[in-house]
């Protein structure tokens, strides 16, 4: 997901990006993706990310600003400075017809191999170390965070098939949605499966039955 992906976003074109063009990262896709559903200030898109793409790409609220203005720079989204009633006046992006083209260039090249890092299995090697019933409190409190995180995007579903049902978003800003958040829906599940299963194996009055220690 962090990787660079190389794109010529000024030209749109195959040629090999000109000197000093510099390279996109996936930041910038995750705000043009953002903008492309619809007109959006900086503050709108942190809150916007927090909801719809943090469970597969975090962002720092103070990373956005600085993607905007290299977007901005490059022609990839244009600002409207509009009037506000509760405060001064604010700065909202649409995306630029030159940003669309750069965004779909970049969705339809393969994805970088993903480099899975979870500490949550780490600890879980050393669970056979541990007394039973510490190693057992540990998976209960693992479960128990993902089953809430299961909740809230169930949560999630039914607020944007509601959205939707009364026009509120397009078909494929909806269906975008449902992509990203039935995946992240299947994450939690299974990890509150692995966790059931975990405790049942050290459980077991045989663990790894049939098994010699190992290294």
């Amino acid at each position: 997901m962090l990787d660079y992906v190389k794109l010529d976003i000024l030209k749109l074109s195959k040629d090999p990006p000109e000197e000093g063009s510099g390279k996109m990262k996936t930041l910038e896709y995750v705000i043009l993706a953002g903008l492309m559903r619809r007109p959006r200030s900086g503050y709108d898109l942190t809150k916007w990310m927090e909801r719809e793409t943090s469970h597969f790409f975090a962002v720092g609220h103070s990373s956005v600003y600085p993607a905007l203005a290299r977007l901005e720079r490059d022609g990839l989204v244009e600002p409207e400075v509009v009037p506000s009633d509760k405060g001064p006046e604010r700065k909202v992006y649409s995306v630029t017809e030159v940003g669309r083209e750069a965004l779909l260039s970049w969705a339809d090249l393969p994805p970088a191999e993903r480099q899975m890092r979870d500490e949550q299995l780490v600890k879980a090697l050393c669970y056979p170390y541990m007394p039973e019933e510490r190693a057992l409190a540990r998976l209960e409190e693992e479960r128990a965070r993902h089953e809430e995180k299961l909740a809230r995007y169930g949560g999630f579903e039914r607020e944007l098939e509601d959205i939707f049902r009364g026009g509120g978003i397009s078909r494929e800003a909806y269906l975008g949605t449902r992509l990203t958040l039935s995946r992240g829906t299947g994450v939690e599940r299974s990890y509150v499966e692995w966790c059931e299963e975990a405790a049942r194996m050290i459980s077991s009055p045989k663990r790894h039955a049939g098994e010699g220690p190992a290294a």
